[in-house]
């Protein structure tokens, strides 16, 4: 897989359903063995068109398409009332594409948009199934052993940045 065609395009909202197909799919077929039933189920509920409108009218969420394919997903969030202070949020790779180096670029491109760029501080909410992913990426954890929030099954992560502002 050539990585240099990877294309990076802001979420468009008719592609809602092609993105929901992506996260549920990691979720059914990757994260379902990190939970018990009941808190997986509350988990994936959570996922629905709704929501994920709301992330692409209000954030920077992007597509990354992959020969005229969207192969993963993931945004940007800031929260103005933590100065210098950005969010990953929502990211998903196809997990036909899993361990092909997408997730590590999707990573890469988010550090660069413009609100991780003028942050002091990077921060995700990270699953049980993805939190080594991110400690490869270079964030840490802000309680280790990391702590598993029972609302959302998450534990925080972060990554100290110099802002180019």
């Amino acid at each position: 897989m050539d990585l240099e065609q990877l294309l990076f395009t802001r979420a468009n909202i008719e592609n809602v359903g092609e993105l929901l197909v992506i996260i549920h799919r990691c979720m059914n077929e990757v994260n379902y063995k990190d939970y018990a039933p009941y808190e997986f189920e509350k988990y994936l509920a959570h996922f629905t068109a709704d929501w994920l409108i709301d992330i692409i009218n209000t954030r920077h969420y992007y597509e990354v398409w992959y020969q005229g394919k969207i192969v993963a997903c993931g945004g940007v969030s800031r929260d103005y009332s933590q100065e210098k202070q950005s969010y990953f949020t929502a990211i998903f790779v196809n997990p036909d594409y899993h361990g092909k180096g997408i997730g590590r670029k999707l990573i890469q491109f988010l550090e660069k948009d413009e609100w991780c760029l003028c942050s002091n501080l990077i921060e995700i909410p990270s699953s049980k199934s993805s939190h080594e992913f991110y400690y490869k990426c270079g964030y840490k954890y802000r309680n280790n052993p990391p702590i598993f929030s029972e609302i959302d099954g998450s534990t925080i992560m972060y990554k100290e940045v110099t802002p180019h502002v």
